[in-house]
């Protein structure tokens, strides 16, 4: 049975001391390195809450046509660059991470190499700098750019991914207590692999044999993703499991349910909510139907000890699994430039339903219902029809028309049951009923049959068509 941190809401943290942040430091400045290689500083590229990020070239003289790194640089006064700059020193020298890619036998990982670090002064000010690799775009503004909703099978392969980048840190006794869309970046030539970077929340796993909650580490992290054991204050790998868990869920659905919270412990007892029922968490984000791999996921993600290493093999396996069953090839290339939301694959016995992003705000009063309209009168200039002709009808076609349907429209679905021969008597039934949201009715025409007529001799004498018309009404 997993080891369930203490019930009672660890104290929220009186406000810490704001950082220094840096002067801004003159395009062409010259710094040296431990190592005593030099490097220039091309322009800013990036500020973040402790210091700015600059693109830079190694320097011999001459001032480069490219910039192919990035320093991060801070004054000495703060902390974060320090935390990240030796776990750099210390985990990610080039060869472990080549010999550790071999072994695993990955095509890539994303963790960025380190390649230099020192001290520089500006204007009678001393500073800490580190220089890696540049990349590209951040996760994201991809997602922000695709509407915030990525599709299943890409959900599906970042999890992998990032599954990989996190066994690594975590062989190295290390958590990253981090993982967010802002945090992990496109290679700078390929949209199929992701880097993680941002190591200022890096600590050491708790190598504790009882759960210890520590107030001063209470609430570390991104509000929205951190896990329930750093809400205690306490850094343990399933905790940065949990953290990619709250990550999933957001690529999948738009949005969780404390995104609106700002209070740590309020966030802290949502999350223990989440966790002491699965199904109704699922629910609340998943409403149509829950992604079985998530539910999965997050079912094997609760069973875990909190000094436990996790079943990396096992988590992979399920995302895999998961990604086969939408049809896709877990080779590991992402393609992150070829989205197409609306062709994505949907598997079969999985639906999802997307949600309005956070940052649209509803300027007119919901829609109003209406009478639905008589069913001799629905337009046949609909938008969308698909006519099938077998006796059971394929829902991938039915969700075709779905995919198009506007969830703050109001639209009519007529389904017609035609006869090829002769068809039973009967009066024609008219449904009305809700699905999918509030916004949206469904009509359904259907012949009422009498059940005392053979069913085989019926079928035989009919050809049933079912005709699907999506006629958007204005409101």
């Amino acid at each position: 049975m997993a080891a369930k941190p203490a019930a009672k809401a660890a104290k929220r943290q009186p406000k810490k001391r704001g950082y220094q942040m840096p002067e801004p430091i003159p395009v062409g400045e010259i710094l040296k390195d431990v190592a005593k290689g030099q490097w220039i500083l091309g322009k800013s590229i990036g500020v973040g809450g402790f210091g700015e990020v600059y693109s830079a070239a190694p320097y011999s003289g001459k001032v480069p046509k490219e910039y192919p790194n990035v320093i991060k640089i801070e004054p000495h006064g703060n902390g974060p660059l320090f935390v990240e700059m030796h776990f750099y020193m210390r985990n990610c020298k080039p060869d472990e991470i080549n010999s550790w890619q071999k072994e695993k036998k990955l095509p890539a990982l994303g963790i960025p190499k380190y390649i230099a670090s020192g001290s520089h002064e500006y204007k009678d000010t001393k500073y800490r700098f580190l220089v890696i690799d540049r990349y590209g775009k951040d996760l994201w503004k991809i997602f922000e750019e695709n509407n915030r909703q990525f599709p299943e099978y890409i959900v599906y392969k970042l999890a992998l991914q990032i599954l990989d980048i996190l066994e690594y840190i975590h062989h190295k006794n290390y958590v990253h207590a981090d993982v967010k869309g802002e945090n992990l970046l496109l290679d700078l030539h390929s949209y199929d692999q992701i880097y993680l970077v941002d190591f200022g929340l890096a600590s050491r796993s708790t190598s504790n044999t009882e759960f210890k909650a520590d107030p001063k580490k209470a609430h570390n992290g991104t509000l929205q993703y951190t896990s329930r054991d750093a809400h205690m204050g306490v850094p343990t790998y399933r905790g940065d499991i949990e953290i990619l868990n709250y990550n999933i869920v957001l690529w999948l659905c738009g949005s969780l349910p404390w995104d609106k919270l700002l209070d740590p412990v309020k966030v802290q007892k949502e999350k223990e909510e989440a966790f002491n029922d699965i199904n109704i968490f699922l629910n609340k984000c998943f409403p149509d139907c829950v992604p079985k791999v998530v539910h999965k996921f997050m079912t094997l993600l609760a069973n875990l000890k909190f000094n436990e290493v996790p079943p990396y093999e096992k988590f992979k396996e399920i995302l895999i699994t998961g990604i086969k069953k939408l049809n896709h090839k877990s080779d590991g290339k992402l393609k992150l430039n070829c989205i197409n939301i609306s062709q994505q694959t949907s598997s079969k016995n999985i639906e999802q339903k997307i949600k309005k992003p956070n940052n649209e705000i509803r300027r007119s009063p919901r829609v109003k219902h209406t009478n639905t309209p008589n069913s001799a009168k629905i337009s046949r200039k609909s938008t969308i029809s698909i006519v099938i002709d077998k006796k059971r009808g394929d829902l991938k076609d039915l969700r075709k028309a779905l995919t198009y349907m506007d969830s703050d429209e109001e639209y009519d679905i007529q389904i017609l049951k035609k006869t090829k021969k002769t068809d039973l008597p009967g009066k024609i039934q008219k449904v009305t009923r809700k699905v999918a949201s509030r916004k949206k009715k469904v009509v359904v025409v259907d012949s009422e049959r009498d059940d005392s007529e053979d069913d085989s001799k019926n079928n035989s004498n009919k050809e049933v068509i079912i005709i699907i018309d999506l006629k958007l009404h204005s409101t």
